[in-house]
């Protein structure tokens, strides 16, 4: 368990000490997502988003653009299996449970064979690769108030998530330096297909990071290694992920 402590901000009024020390431990922690606004956008439908916004999952505050790039220094990545089945009412395939994702052939449950499109108990599903990156934004922690996003690559946007991933485990390692050793700008593009017009994210390699950022991200990892850490899926829920990003490229690998 890890007793998590943030900078002294300048706020007028009574010190901090006035108000007790409240223990803060990783399992009380729920860590918004990083959201791309779409036009079936939960917070699109609402008024409260426009459609290519970097929206916090949590708070809906407005974090960034496709035309106003986000500044995200990744530092830890979770993958998964996203499993849709078949909606009777629809026809559509809707999210319906995610499973991790196990590479090694070595360990138990290893799954990293299974088929993108298969049938279970008699009901046909897809599964589609997905990417959580664990990002922290060096202006949060430049002000002192830095908590981790996650930022989802899956479907069309996959390929994308593979870029961060090569530079954080293959690129940094070589050069012998941590995985978060370098910044991102995160926007993106408008596209469309058969189904309508959607947001694909987009990366592009930063500048290297401070001492102190990456210092704030392995405090984070430490944190998030202990697997108490919730992140926020309700995004998973809504059809966009289904109608939208599970279209195209069904096995997640970013080829068409």
């Amino acid at each position: 368990m890890s007793n998590i402590t943030t900078k002294q901000s300048n706020v007028p009024g009574p010190a901090l000490s006035e108000w007790g020390d409240q223990y803060v431990g990783a399992q009380d922690i729920i860590l918004a997502k990083i959201l791309p606004m779409q036009p079936t956008s939960q917070f699109v439908a609402n008024m409260q988003a426009q459609i290519g916004e970097f929206r916090d999952s949590l708070s809906c505050s407005k974090l960034g653009s496709i035309v106003e790039p986000l500044e995200i220094l990744p530092f830890f990545v979770r993958k998964s299996w996203d499993i849709h089945k078949q909606d009777k009412e629809s026809g559509q395939f809707k999210w319906a449970e995610s499973e991790p994702l196990i590479e090694n052939p070595a360990q138990a449950g290893y799954n990293d064979n299974l088929p993108w499109h298969d049938t279970i108990n008699g009901e046909e599903i897809k599964r589609i690769r997905r990417m959580d990156f664990f990002v922290m934004l060096p202006s949060e922690i430049k002000t002192g108030e830095s908590v981790p996003y996650v930022l989802s690559f899956k479907s069309t946007s996959f390929r994308e998530g593979k870029k961060i991933f090569t530079q954080m485990y293959l690129r940094n390692k070589k050069a012998g330096l941590p995985p978060p050793a370098y910044t991102f700008k995160l926007a993106g593009s408008k596209q469309k297909n058969d189904k309508g017009t959607f947001i694909v994210p987009s990366v592009e390699l930063g500048r290297k990071a401070t001492a102190e950022e990456i210092s704030e991200c392995l405090s984070w990892f430490k944190t998030i290694q202990q697997g108490t850490v919730k992140v926020d899926e309700s995004d998973l829920k809504q059809t966009e992920q289904a109608e939208v990003f599970a279209t195209d490229d069904m096995s997640g690998t970013g080829e068409y």
